[in-house]
């Protein structure tokens, strides 16, 4: 069997960022999220002997038809596509093309699909399959038994097409042992064309140590679609032989740890900081943490062990809100981890949420007046966006808060597609060029950041930061 895992293409204007992105949506830069679970697949069916090619379509600047061109000269029997909520008619096109010109078979994978699956089965005969939650195991199990040309029946995760009947199987429990995972693919899915704004390093490798955050918020998709609350870690030496391969194998300067949460149980946390130090394996990392979850210890170990950067999920600068969405945090947490992460060592950076359904003027006001009183190394601002299997996507479906023409006004270039229970969508306008302008012209930010630069690194992040500012201050229509 020949095999693609592919992120399809995404027209239209600037790049559109799906894979491994936890919102999906379209961007004036060119910056790139490394792919990290679909290079898990296709490492995954190459050590089970299958002939597999991974194709990002969105990094080779493919459209559809010189995709469909590609893919024809493999001659594949399946091809994998991930998609996603705002891109869903281009990846049906582009599906549809494909199965006009070769014939193969087709499986959806990503979060869309796990809310949708029927419907997609039952309105694209063009689809064979849909794959729920994580896929790379159902996937494997997907390959091995049409090779055998065996039932389908005990794939668990699978949603596929009998005649006219659409069976939808059984869940796939959540897998608990990451480690049988081998190494993601960084052959076909290259470390060097997935450099993001925030990197410091010349050449940062993107991570994943665990998979799956405890947490409920109500707005996060993955959780909620994909990797589940149940926190699943790999063991310390599966993640420092992982390292010790990068460095060795791809001259990989920097580390971004992508974990939803990275740090649940702090024994996990403090083991892998021994295994480092231990190892003698110097390199600097960064990672994404809860305000909550953080103490003095652990953050004094994690910088003796190279961790230069804690990213945050503030949400926002008003408690009301942060109820709301069950962030289960508070301002004075949010304060302290800011506090505590700096005069540790490392930059704590984070993020905002404008436009969530209790937000009105006053609590824009106070997160802008907050996030400058935080005096964090790096924040950015987002629209709230809604999608397909959150609590939030259900509570503004029931509240009708919704402003949607197509899935594609979730791409982020059509400003506010979510109105508030206070404010309509004209009122929402311009909300985030705003918080940007008015964060980093205030003169505590700007001092801050000057402050910042100590090095070239230093000096490197600010100038990536900021022309990433630039290009969605420009380039977001709102």
């Amino acid at each position: 069997m020949k095999i693609i895992v592919s992120n399809p293409p995404w027209p239209g204007p600037g790049y559109g960022t799906r894979s491994n992105i936890r919102w999906p949506h379209r961007r004036g830069d060119k910056v790139m999220t490394f792919p990290v679970f679909l290079a898990y697949l296709t490492s995954l069916l190459k050590k089970h002997g299958f002939s597999t090619i991974g194709i990002d379509a969105v990094d080779k600047e493919l459209g559809i038809w010189e995709f469909v061109e590609l893919v024809k000269s493999y001659g594949p029997d399946i091809i994998f596509m991930e998609i996603s909520t705002p891109s869903l008619p281009y990846d049906l096109e582009c599906a549809e093309r494909l199965k006009e010109s070769l014939g193969c078979k087709i499986a959806f994978i990503g979060p869309h699909v796990n809310y949708f699956n029927e419907r997609i089965m039952r309105n694209y005969n063009f689809v064979d399959f849909c794959i729920r939650d994580e896929f790379e195991f159902t996937a494997l199990e997907l390959c091995q038994k049409l090779k055998e040309k065996s039932s389908l029946k005990p794939v668990k995760g699978l949603t596929y097409r009998e005649g006219e009947k659409i069976t939808i199987n059984e869940a796939r429990p959540l897998e608990l042992g990451l480690d049988k995972l081998p190494f993601p693919d960084r052959e076909d899915f290259p470390i060097a064309n997935y450099q993001q704004a925030f990197y410091s390093g010349k050449k940062t490798a993107l991570m994943l140590s665990s998979r799956g955050c405890p947490s409920r918020c109500t707005f996060c998709i993955w959780p909620q679609t994909m990797t589940g609350h149940v926190h699943r870690a790999r063991t310390t030496k599966n993640i420092v032989d992982e390292i010790a391969y990068l460095i060795k194998n791809h001259g990989v300067d920097e580390l971004y740890f992508d974990d939803d949460t990275f740090i649940v149980d702090k024994q996990r946390v403090y083991d892998l900081c021994y295994d480092l130090l231990r190892r003698k394996i110097n390199i600097p990392w960064m990672c994404m943490a809860r305000v909550s979850n953080i103490d003095k210890e652990l953050l004094k170990k994690m910088k003796q062990a190279g961790c230069t950067q804690i990213f945050y999920g503030f949400e926002s600068g008003s408690q009301k809100i942060l109820n709301n969405i069950k962030k289960g945090i508070t301002l004075q947490q949010a304060i302290n981890a800011v506090r505590l992460t700096q005069k540790a060592g490392m930059y704590a950076t984070g993020s905002f949420i404008i436009g969530l359904p209790d937000d009105d003027k006053e609590t824009i006001k106070e997160t802008l007046k907050f996030a400058i009183k935080l005096r964090a190394d790096y924040v950015q601002f987002a629209l709230a966006e809604v999608f397909p299997g959150t609590e939030l996507y259900a509570q503004a479906e029931k509240e009708c808060l919704l402003k949607l023409n197509s899935w594609t006004d979730l791409d982020g270039t059509h400003g506010s597609v979510l109105k508030t229970r206070y404010l309509n969508n004209h009122e929402l306008e311009g909300a985030v060029r705003k918080m940007y302008l008015g964060y980093y012209t205030s003169p505590m930010i700007i001092l801050k950041n000057l402050q910042n630069i100590r090095t070239m690194s230093d000096l490197r992040k600010i100038l990536r930061g900021a022309k990433s500012v630039l290009s969605r201050v420009l380039f977001y229509k709102e």
